[in-house]
């Protein structure tokens, strides 16, 4: 999970605390969730999806899939 969510900072070209800022944690969550030393809750996942809404969540969650779907087109992340 950690590092799929690195690869959403990386390609978002957000910094923790602004990813934190942005999905309306603290940014103490999101450094004890990158670190690894938790994991996400419920609550952040979900402010997370809501936050990015184009994020697949079987991909967050599962590592399953495409990172996006846009507009009805998937786009790997492996395009980026």
């Amino acid at each position: 999970m950690k590092e799929r969510l690195m690869q959403l900072l990386n390609l978002e070209r957000l910094t923790p605390s602004k990813f934190a800022d942005l999905i309306g944690v603290q940014r103490s969550s999101v450094s004890h969730v990158l670190s690894g030393r938790n994991k996400p809750s419920y609550d952040f996942l979900e402010k997370t999806l809501k936050a990015f809404p184009g994020l697949k969540a079987d991909w967050l969650i599962l590592g399953e899939g495409p990172m996006y779907t846009h507009m009805g087109r998937e786009m790997n992340v492996d395009m980026f």
